[in-house]
Formats: C-alpha cells, sequence, structure tokens
C-alpha cells in the first residue's frame, strides 16, 4: 500500500516571524501527519500486488492541507517511490482523483537511465504514470527527446508527441543540432528498449535529409535490435562508388546473424553475412562473403572465414581462426586483409605458472602469385607440452625444463627433393639453468641442454629414413654491471656480457624448412639458442660477447645502446657458403642497437648489422613522437639483395605515418611506404575523422601500388558514418560543448 510520508525543513522569513511560524508549521505538521494515515487506502495504486509496494516518501519546506481537502506541499519538494525520485516546486495530492499535480521546474529520474524534466504534470502516486507536458527526455545520460507531451503508461511503454530528438548538444548561441529526428510521436518501449518513430524526418544543420513513415531505433543501451545497421560507402578504382547496408536479425541473447548487401556502381553485387553464437564459456562466429563482379565477369567469387573460442574444464582452451578465399586477389581487391600469406589453426592450450600443453592443427596458403602452394608445407599438425620444475630447494639449485614435441608437415606435391618433402618428427629436450652472484658483483649463469630429435622424411631421396640427431650444448655466462650516479641524478650502467657456450652435435643431417631466414637483434644475442625453428640447431663451439649501455637522467631522457658479435670455433652449418645471412660463418656481422627517448613523446630506435669490412648488411631505424595533438612514426629499412632470403634487388624502404587531432573534433592521418632503391610508392594513404558527442565520420583513402599479391594498381575509399547515442554506442567525449 502505498503512502506519502513528509519531513518538514524550516520555513523561510522574516526572523521576527520565524517562533510563529514554527509553531504554524508544527500543526500543519501534526494534521498532515493525522491526514495521511486516514488517507492511507486513497493513495494506494492498485489492487493486492500493488498495496505490497513501498511507501512513498515526501520532503518540502511546507505541507498544509487546502480548503478542498488536498494535501499541498510547496519549496523544494521532493517525492521518492521505489527507484524514481521527482523535484517540483509545488505538489498538490487529489485524494479524489488519486493523482499528484506537479507544477514548476519538474524533474523525475529513474535512475540514470532515464531523467524527464516538464514544467507541469499529473502524475500517480506511484510517480510512474501521468501526463507531463513541455517535457524534455533524457535516455541513459546520451539522447535527448523534446517533446511537447508525454504520456507515461503503467505497463512501462511511454508516447510523446511533437518530438524532436537528438543526442548533440543544443546551445544559447548554436540553438541547431548537427543532426535531429522530428516525429509526429514516438513510443518507448522500456521492455524491449525501443524507440518508434512515426512520421518522422531526419534533418542535418537543421536541413531536412530524408523522411520515413515510421522509424524504429533501439534505445541508448539497447545492441540488439533487429534492424539496419549504419550505411557504409566506398570507392574503390576498379569496383567503382559503392553502398553497403547491413541488416542485423537477433535470435535471443546469444546468437545473431548481420547480412550486408553491397552494390557498387561497376555493376558488381556482394553479399556479406555474419553468424554468432555466444556461450555460457565461449563462442563462434562464422562469416564471409559472395560476390559476383566484373573483374572476373561469370564467375562467383568471395571468402569465408571461421573463429571459435572456448574455455573448456581445467583451464584447457580452444581456439579456432581460418580464412578461405575463392582466388588469391579476392581479399585484396575487396580490402579484406593485404597479408600475403594466410594462416589458419585449430589450437587446444592449456597455460599454467609452471606447464605450457598444446595442441594445434595448421594451415597455410600463400597468396603471391610467384608461390605454388603445393610446393609449399600446406599443413601442419604439432604437439608441445613445456614444464618447468623449480630445484631452489635442492643442493643442485636452478630449474629445470622439460619439453617433448612433436609436428608434422606435408606438401601436396609428390615430385622427389625439396618442393615435395613430407617431414613427420617427434623431439626431447631437458635444460637446466642457475644464476648466482660472485665476489665484486658478477653475476654468473650455468645452462646445460639436451636435445635428441628423430625424424622421417618423405619424398626427398637426399635424406635417409629414418634420421636420429643429437644435440648437447653447455654454457656459462658473465654479466658485470658497473652503475654510476652524478651529483645531477644521472644513473648510468655499463654491462659487459660474455656466453662461453659448447656444443655437439651428433647423428644425420636434418632438412631444414623451418627456420630459413635467421636473424640477429637484440633479443636473441645472448640466447642459447637464437632460432625460431628447430631443423637448424645452433651448433658448434661460440662465444657470445657484448656491450651494453644504459642512462636514465632525471629531466625524463633514457639512453640504451648495445654492441656485440658471435664467434664460432668453425663455421656455422647448415646453410649455403654462397649464401650471406647475417648470423655469418665463422663470426657474425656486427649488431649496433640502441633506443633514445624522453618524458615529452620523443624516441628513436636503431638497429645496423655490419659485416668484417664495416658494409651494411642491414639497416632498421624508427623514430616517433607523441605530442598533445600531434604523432609521428618515421621508419627506414634497408636490406642488401640475397639469395639466401630470395631478394633478387636491394630493399630500401621509407614509412612514415602522421596524425593531427585538432580541438573541434576533426583528425587526420596521412602516410606512405616509399621505395628509395627504386624511387617508386608501395602504398600512400590518407584518412580523416570527425567525432562530436553525437556523430562519428571516417573517411579514408589508400592508393595499392604494385604488390606481390595484387599486379595492378588500385585506389579505395572509404566513408563510414555512425549517429552516436542510439542503441550500444555513447557519445564522445570530444567535439563542441556549451560555453559561457
Amino acid at each position: 500500500m502505498a503512502s506519502l510520508a513528509r519531513v518538514t525543513r524550516k520555513t523561510r522569513g522574516p526572523a521576527g516571524t520565524a517562533s510563529a511560524v514554527a509553531g504554524g508549521v508544527v500543526r500543519v505538521a501534526w494534521l498532515a501527519f493525522a491526514l495521511i494515515l486516514g488517507l492511507v487506502s486513497g493513495l494506494s495504486v492498485g489492487g493486492p500486488a500493488a498495496a505490497q509496494s513501498r511507501p512513498a516518501t515526501l520532503m518540502a519546506d511546507q505541507v498544509y492541507v487546502d480548503g478542498a481537502g488536498r494535501l499541498v506541499a510547496s519549496g523544494a519538494v521532493e517525492v521518492w517511490h521505489g527507484s524514481t525520485r521527482m523535484t517540483a516546486e509545488r505538489v498538490v495530492f487529489d485524494r479524489r482523483q488519486d493523482q499528484l499535480i506537479v507544477e514548476g521546474a519538474i524533474s523525475v529520474s529513474d535512475g540514470p537511465d532515464q531523467v524527464i524534466l516538464a514544467d507541469a504534470a499529473q502524475l500517480s502516486p506511484s510517480l510512474r504514470t501521468g501526463i507531463l507536458t513541455s517535457a524534455r527526455v533524457m535516455l541513459d545520460q546520451q539522447l535527448q527527446i523534446a517533446a511537447a507531451r508525454v504520456r507515461r503508461g503503467a505497463n512501462g511503454v511511454s508516447q510523446m508527441d511533437a518530438v524532436v530528438a537528438s543526442s548533440c548538444p543544443v546551445c544559447a548561441t548554436n540553438p541547431t543540432p548537427l543532426w535531429e529526428i522530428r516525429a509526429d510521436r514516438v513510443t518507448h518501449d522500456e521492455n524491449t528498449r525501443r524507440l518508434l518513430f512515426e512520421r518522422a524526418q531526419f534533418r542535418l544543420a537543421g536541413v531536412p535529409v530524408f523522411y520515413a513513415p515510421r522509424l524504429a531505433l533501439p534505445a541508448p543501451g539497447n545492441p540488439r535490435l533487429r534492424g539496419f545497421l549504419r550505411p557504409v560507402f566506398g570507392m574503390d578504382s576498379a569496383l567503382g562508388f559503392s553502398v553497403g547496408m547491413p541488416y542485423f536479425i537477433p535470435f535471443g541473447d546469444t546468437r545473431d546473424l548481420t547480412l550486408t548487401p553491397t552494390l557498387r556502381s561497376s555493376g558488381s553485387a556482394t553479399l556479406g553475412f555474419r553468424w554468432r553464437v555466444a556461450r555460457q564459456n565461449g563462442g563462434i562466429e562464422i562469416g564471409g562473403q559472395i560476390s559476383r563482379d566484373t573483374i572476373r565477369p561469370g564467375e562467383l567469387r568471395g571468402y569465408g572465414y571461421f573463429r571459435a573460442l572456448f574455455q573448456l574444464r581445467d583451464d584447457w582452451r580452444l581456439t579456432a581462426d581460418v580464412m578461405i578465399p575463392s582466388d588469391r586477389t579476392y581479399l585484396e581487391t575487396y580490402d579484406i586483409t593485404d597479408d600475403p600469406r594466410l594462416r589458419g589453426h585449430v589450437t587446444l592450450e592449456r597455460i599454467h605458472r609452471d606447464q605450457a600443453a598444446r595442441a594445434r592443427v595448421l594451415g597455410f596458403y600463400s597468396l603471391r602469385a610467384a608461390d605454388v602452394n603445393d610446393e609449399l608445407p600446406n599443413r601442419v599438425v604439432e604437439a608441445d607440452l613445456d614444464r618447468r620444475i623449480g630445484l631452489e630447494s635442492t643442493p643442485l639449485g636452478g630449474e629445470l625444463r622439460l619439453r617433448l614435441g612433436a609436428r608434422a608437415f606435408w606438401r601436396n606435391s609428390a615430385i622427389d627433393g625439396v618442393r615435395g618433402r613430407d617431414v613427420a618428427r617427434a623431439h626431447a629436450e631437458l635444460g637446466w639453468r642457475r644464476s648466482g652472484v660472485l665476489a665484486g658483483g658478477v653475476l654468473v649463469t650455468g645452462a646445460l641442454d639436451a636435445r635428441v630429435d628423430h625424424v622421417r622424411v618423405s619424398d626427398d631421396s637426399a635424406y635417409p629414413n629414418p634420421v636420429t640427431r643429437r644435440a648437447v650444448q653447455g654454457m656459462i655466462e658473465f654479466r658485470w654491471p658497473w652503475a654510476r650516479t652524478s651529483d645531477g641524478g644521472v644513473a648510468q650502467v655499463i654491462e659487459p656480457v660474455v656466453q662461453v657456450i659448447g656444443s655437439r652435435l651428433s647423428g644425420g643431417a636434418l632438412p631444414n624448412d623451418d627456420h630459413t631466414m635467421p636473424e640477429l637483434d637484440g633479443g636473441n644475442l645472448f640466447a642459447l639458442s637464437r632460432y625460431s625453428g628447430e631443423d637448424a640447431p645452433d651448433d658448434n663451439s661460440r662465444l657470445n660477447a657484448g656491450l651494453r649501455w644504459t642512462r636514465h637522467d632525471p629531466q625524463g631522457w633514457t639512453g640504451e645502446a648495445l654492441v656485440g658479435r658471435i664467434w664460432r670455433r668453425t663455421p656455422l652449418a647448415g646453410f649455403n657458403p654462397a649464401h650471406v645471412q647475417p648470423l655469418g660463418f665463422s663470426a657474425s656481422n656486427w649488431l649496433l642497437a640502441g633506443r633514445v627517448s624522453n618524458a615529452d613523446g620523443y624516441a628513436m630506435s636503431l638497429r645496423l648489422l655490419m659485416d668484417a669490412n664495416a658494409r651494411l648488411t642491414r639497416t632498421e631505424t624508427n623514430l616517433a613522437w607523441e605530442g598533445t595533438r600531434t604523432s609521428l612514426s618515421t621508419t627506414y629499412l634497408y636490406l642488401p639483395a640475397s639469395a639466401f632470403e630470395s631478394r633478387t634487388t636491394d630493399l630500401s624502404e621509407w614509412s612514415i605515418d602522421l596524425a593531427r587531432r585538432f580541438g573541434n573534433g576533426w583528425a587526420t592521418t596521412v602516410g606512405w611506404n616509399y621505395d628509395v632503391g627504386q624511387s617508386l610508392f608501395a602504398t600512400a594513404r590518407a584518412g580523416m575523422t570527425y567525432r562530436t558527442e553525437c556523430l562519428s565520420m571516417d573517411m579514408s583513402l589508400v592508393r595499392n601500388f604494385v604488390t606481390s599479391t595484387n599486379p595492378t594498381a588500385s585506389t579505395s575509399f572509404d566513408l563510414r558514418i555512425e549517429l552516436l547515442g542510439i542503441g550500444g554506442r555513447a557519445p564522445g567525449d570530444s567535439g563542441r560543448t556549451c560555453r559561457a
């Protein structure tokens, strides 16, 4: 049974009348309290269910009963009923009509999701039904709806007349919002969180753009309403102008389908699709698109993909990501991806602190025109177990690492030799590592590693079948850091590092399929094995030496530098001596690497590789700057011609990306990839975004020149516009604001 309880405040008035007024307030308070007790049944909102609802609470400066027997509250009136709160200047409760007559600067809020402002209202005692005039409704702190009249129904459905809706700010100096929807009537269903506009007119900057007899939109915070999503516009030199209209179809709360038909001025048509299913422990996504275009007349082209992620019992996780195109050029033509090689997998894994287990099936497909996929190892199956065993409490100390694994790959080709070779292998590896500190602050680390590989080779008569290889390595490493701090707070550390590694290899030679491009950088200079694969182990005795320098300045500057090299007792085995590569033969290239950064956003990194004759064999430089509104990133890469890496000419590429954010919601980007050696652009790109509290617009222009997967140049333009504050997207925090 709903009732009104009152809390009175001291009535404002002259000091001379304070006592008299106080006495009057006390008398009115007792009279109102008696009246409330007598009118409890008159304030009920319905039957037995309503009788069990929580009572309402009223607080005001003055409360009295007028001559008609109505309860009148005035002066800073506040009324609470459940989660609903109302403030007003004057509230009159009419028992005979069972309604509240509310006047002056009314605010009704039902939690943070809905706020109504009005000039006058007639409401039920529960505050949930009634009529408000000259009202403004704020939904989820995003969408504003101004209406001449709002009728709130008991079933959670409200009707609004003569409506203007927008999520843009409306200022006194600029009363026209960036976009708005005008309608004769709007129905807001709080149960389905849906807005239905009748005889709606969409305006952009005050100019009518289109008219719709009925327009259904999701209320803010409702991302799963059936209907059209934002349109996607594009322009491509090969496909022409395009318009795509995604249509979203939910099936309950856990499944949905999105269909995206796209038409192009060239006569091409595309249908995209995406099916999603969510479960308590994960979900799947299946999608793709089908096209009939003018590039290959009469052919049906497209691609499909499958993604999955499930968290299984005992911390096991199942993931999958597979993409299949109809031909090599489709993905780049339709701007799906510009990767030269597709990689799909289905993986089952479990990662714990001291153990990692993984089993996976992989597939590879090259999009390069010069590659023959039948002669590449495109199908792979592998399983690995990595176990750490701590020995800290034993006299031996350190830790043990046990690694077990098996993998196999196949080529479709049956040609004898590398173009048809199939390999299956299994390996077991046991390693031990321990670190300590000697007198004088020298850090010493010792490690032992033993590995056995058993390999079966098919379709390659150059290798016996099977082949067993055994490798044992021992390493001792010394690091002696020297630290110094100046009176100004500048700290410097110089650290010489020396590693001595002994290695013994026995058994037959294995084919090298998984590490054909060795690298040398600061991350693997002091690694026990610097290969990404397992077919070519780092064999023979060797010495890894280097010098590190680090400087920290209290002004915000930080500098790091590294110089190092590898010396071997015998030339590096497993690689053709005629092919130049960074790890060299008896001695590697010299590695020089460094990085400088400061607190103002500047950062520069550098990696150089030089041979014994001081000739550059590899250069990579990156410069970045992040300012308040401007960011810059530029990279220069130089790779000389190398038969070892199947590169017939020098590669000298310069790339740059520049972004600028403006204070009025605009932001621009520009960038390119430029081949310095051949004086040719590889890619040029530009973009522009505009984001305010109520609108998001993204435009991009990309010029793709001749690439390994696309023999002809192409230009593409993309435009995406989204109205913020409708559905699941919240308004932005940048752009225009009202200022005094």
